[in-house]
């Protein structure tokens, strides 16, 4: 890929001894990471602006909108954002363009009847807050008006956005008016139409072409481009050349300057005749666009841009060799990368890896160098580590094939290519990862071999490749559950070894044998699941007995492997207390020395409960609810049982769940209220919608806080009828309550509805919005295989795009996609009972992407992007029709993103990230 940095000097100061502005409308240009060369000029205007670009707002200058030509300031050698204009200059510009002093009055009494920032800004929350029914007709009449240039802009966004045909016919309208910067915001949304929905607009946009000067030329060019029209190459080309065209951005954000776009103009052999300009901007272009066409009538030009003075051209061109693959065309890529220096390899290797993807990478590893052995280290892991990152799901046949070429890898890079296969869903893994269960890390590394280190120090001394190796295995058994015998036969002997050397068996280990029901290890499980060690004496001190932490890992798997002579056993842990009336709640492990008893009892009762949850039969559904309603018990054992209610429950069992969660909610006492919150996580995990509308009406300020949140997950998890929707909306007037019912509403209404929720913030002040933020972000605490079922996640996905389209005081609300692809990121580890870990989720993501109906096809596309999952998407555009389509789009969008000042989350992040399937 094309990823060279914008280097631009400093500009000069204006002949009057004045700095220029910065970049941008008024304000500042936040810096984008680039994917192309910007080959000469670099100055250009951001359409939409930044909201700190624009007059009037937090930040920004208040200047006024840019006259035809760009005003009458002094352009040197032709820069159009050389210096802020004199408003006297502007004005006596735009008496010589429209032609003396009846433009002047005009222009007078316009100004006089413009509306403030402050109403602008109340229009546009007043639009925001309406069905997208309701804001058509509303946004089209801004669309139409030309007087009020910051709501005839949005509005032209967005009825883009809304895939409005009537935004075609007012984008067009508008590149008659004579601000170049109402000009270059109609260009970029015909642009975002694109062909066919746009072409209308072709006329327009040359005639505009005509009139442009360098603060809408690009826009209207690129905008010509994405509608297909042959006639602007040339153009686009002069652009290109400038540095104006890798500088446009698309609706929305992100760099829109595509090569792929631009070669569709003329032939590849018209762009290959330019291999040898002077320009290197060109020539990495034409690097860049035989590359992605990879055909082998093109090696020869390919093996002359790599060895192109200008290293980034070389860069471009490797990726197209690696793609042809044949000898030919790999000798010269490998060279390049054996004689490149440490910062240009690196170079090199990203271009590979977003050129090609993982097979790239494992092209790459011929290159790796053997002497010294130090530096074959380092140079393996950094490809390791970047296939890990890129998570190609294609990468498997030429991992193999290296894994299998002779001389064989080491014991741990095979470990490592092992786990870059099953991070693919790659069934293959197996037989790499169940040979690395078996090495002592003490054997495999030697300390005078420095290098031989991870993040956890020395490999001699730690076992983390194992457990990850464990941790991976355990996942392939949950992508394919009709394959145990064949992954029993490849690493079932091996985790048993490791997990049995160990001082206690890892949870991850447990967790893979349990899956693929391992009759080897069902004694063992059962002996530790359930230890003959007596619980620790009233008044015992530490440590904690090594028997009951292991056993609280051992009952799950026990009922994730369905050994039914265990079923009564783990129905028997919640009836371990010595006296039934002793409170064990964490208030009264404070004190009275019942700290190890507590803790060995919250032990065996939360695994117990998991393993039922494991288990799902409704025979456990009473015992779990007895265990949710003794107050006594541990509050962490009962949460437990909430969970493993919801997947043992048949439909007659949740109806009651559904009564009492309401009835204890109604409650005053605060233990109660805390089982009807139990009860509503049950309800979060398994809805049932027909009692959203009563669980909206508990939603009451003398309810709990923490209640009223479980609540609002509950009822938004569950879905809701317009009739409670309506409650829901209503309740937001209410500062008490208003986060509970907002938070409902974006969880489970429609795009739509959450975007209309996060506008009516406009109303209700920063505070409010921010702690609405934090409640969003801590309600994806869990993420379980029947969210994806259903769905949900893709509906959250949704949303959280919806709610960044639109302002907030003039904010776009960015923090809904953070927060929500923060959410994603901790999804590495599992969590519980039928819990979603990132590998799990991206393969399913990646078959129903490939193979589910039309609805689920585009969710599961749009989620990889929101993930950011670019090795899935990369084979994802090789598939036929929209599915290839789609791919390609989401591809680009996340190498070229939306440049954002990132939120710092860290206060909000849970301190274990360890997940409870990796810790003991």
């Amino acid at each position: 890929m094309l990823d060279r940095p914008n280097s631009q000097p400093e500009p000069s100061p204006l002949p009057n001894g004045k700095q220029p502005p910065p970049r941008g409308i008024g304000g500042t240009e936040k810096p984008i990471k680039r994917r192309l060369r910007t080959p000469d000029r670099l100055d250009l205007a951001k359409w939409p602006p930044d909201d700190a670009d624009l007059p009037g707002a937090p930040g920004g200058g208040a200047v006024p909108p840019a006259p035809a030509g760009g005003g009458g300031a002094d352009f040197g050698d032709g820069d159009f954002k050389k210096g802020r204009f004199n408003p006297v200059t502007i004005i006596v510009a735009l008496l010589i363009v429209a032609g003396g002093a009846a433009a002047l009055f005009f222009g007078i009494k316009q100004g006089q009847e413009k509306m403030t920032v402050e109403q602008v800004v109340k229009e546009k929350k007043n639009i925001f807050v309406l069905p997208v029914k309701d804001q058509i007709p509303r946004w089209r009449t801004w669309a139409a008006n030309p007087n009020e240039w910051a709501l005839q802009q949005e509005a032209l966004i967005q009825l883009a956005y809304a895939e409005d045909p009537e935004g075609v016919t007012h984008a067009i309208k508008a590149l008659e008016q004579p601000d170049h910067r109402v000009k270059g915001v109609a260009a970029q949304v015909l642009a975002y139409y694109g062909s066919p929905k746009g072409d209308a607009g072709k006329a327009g946009l040359l005639a505009a072409l005509k009139e442009a000067d360098d603060s809408d030329k690009p826009q209207i060019v690129w905008a010509l481009v994405m509608l297909k029209e042959p006639q602007v190459f040339k153009d686009a080309m002069d652009q290109y050349r400038k540095g104006f065209l890798s500088k446009v951005e698309r609706l929305g954000g992100g760099t829109a300057f595509d090569p792929e776009r631009l070669a569709s103009l003329v032939s590849l052999d018209e762009f290959a005749k330019l291999a040898g300009d002077q320009s290197p901007s060109v020539r990495q272009l034409v690097a860049t666009l035989l590359s992605r066409d990879a055909n082998p009538k093109w090696t020869q030009t390919l093996i002359q841009l790599v060895k192109d003075p200008d290293s980034e051209v070389g860069r471009e061109a490797a990726t197209g060799l690696g793609k042809i693959g044949d000898e030919t065309a790999r000798a010269p890529l490998l060279s390049a990368l054996s004689t490149s220096s440490k910062e240009n390899r690196q170079k090199f290797l990203e271009a590979l890896r977003d050129g090609i993807g993982g097979e790239g990478l494992v092209l790459a590893l011929a290159s790796v160098k053997k002497d010294p052995p130090e530096s074959e280290w380092f140079q393996t892991k950094q490809l390791m580590e970047m296939m890990k990152d890129v998570a190609d799901p294609r990468v498997g046949d030429s991992l193999v094939k290296w894994l299998e070429a002779s001389p064989k890898p080491t014991l741990h890079w095979q470990g490592e290519a092992g786990t870059r296969l099953a991070e693919v869903g790659d069934i293959r893994a197996a037989k790499y990862l169940g040979e690395r269960m078996r090495a002592d890390p003490s054997k495999l590394y030697a300390q005078e071999r420095f290098w031989e280190a991870d993040e956890g120090g020395h490999l001699s001394r730690t076992d983390l490749p194992r457990v990850v190796a464990s941790r991976m295995l355990a996942d392939l058994a949950m992508i394919h559950p009709d394959k145990k015998d064949e992954l029993k036969a490849a690493a079932e002997d091996g985790v048993i070894f490791w997990i049995k050397d160990r001082p206690q068996p890892h949870a991850n280990g447990l967790r893979f044998l349990a899956a693929v029901q391992s009759d080897k290890i069902k004694n063992d499980l059962r002996d530790w699941a359930f230890p003959k060690d007596p619980l620790p004496k009233e008044g015992a001190q530490p440590p904690f007995p090594t028997a009951f932490e292991t056993a609280q890992s051992a009952l799950r798997y026990v009922g994730l492997m369905k050994d039914e002579p265990t079923f009564p056993k783990l129905l028997e842990q919640f009836k371990r207390k010595p006296d039934k009336k002793m409170d064990i709640t964490q208030e009264a492990l404070n004190g009275a020395g019942l700290a190890m008893l507590g803790m060995a009892l919250r032990a065996v009762a939360y695994g117990a409960a998991q393993g039922l949850g494991q288990w799902g039969d409704n025979r456990a559904s009473k015992p779990l609810m007895e265990l949710i309603e003794d107050e006594s018990w541990h509050e962490e054992a009962r949460a437990a049982a909430c969970d493993a209610l919801a997947w043992c429950a048949d439909d007659k069992t949740m109806s009651e769940v559904a009564k009492k969660a309401k009835d204890y909610g109604a409650k005053k006492e605060p233990r109660k209220q805390l089982i009807g919150a139990c009860y509503a996580s049950t309800l979060s995990l398994k809805p049932v919608p027909a009692i959203s509308g009563e669980l909206a009406d508990l939603l009451t300020p003398d309810l709990d806080i923490g209640l009223r949140m479980a609540y609002a997950r509950a009822i938004g998890i569950g879905g809701f009828d317009q009739g409670t929707e309506a409650k829901l909306f209503e309740k937001l007037q209410n500062p008490e309550i208003r986060n509970a019912a907002a938070l409902a509403l974006i969880l489970g209404g429609t795009a739509e509805t959450a975007a209309r929720t996060v506008a009516m913030y406009g109303d209700f002040g920063p505070d409010a919005l921010n702690d609405l933020k934090d409640h969003y972000f801590r309600a994806f605490g869990y993420w379980s295989d029947e969210d994806f079922k259903r769905g949900n996640i893709y509906r959250w996905v949704t949303n959280a795009e919806a709610i960044a389209r639109i302002k907030v005081a003039d904010t776009p609300q960015e923090w809904s996609r953070q927060r929500l692809q923060s959410q994603f990121d901790n999804l590495k580890f599992d969590n519980g009972p039928h819990s979603e870990t990132r590998v799990v989720l991206r393969y399913r993501l990646w078959q129903d992407a490939k193979s589910g109906d039309a609805a689920r096809k585009k969710g599961a596309i749009q989620t990889l992007k929101f993930m950011k999952e670019r090795g899935v998407l990369m084979a994802l555009r090789q598939e036929q029709g929209e599915t290839g389509e789609m791919a390609k789009r989401a591809f680009f969008e996340i190498m070229n993103p939306k440049a954002i000042v990132a939120e710092d989350l860290s206060a909000l992040q849970s301190k274990d990230k360890g997940g409870k399937g990796d810790k003991q």
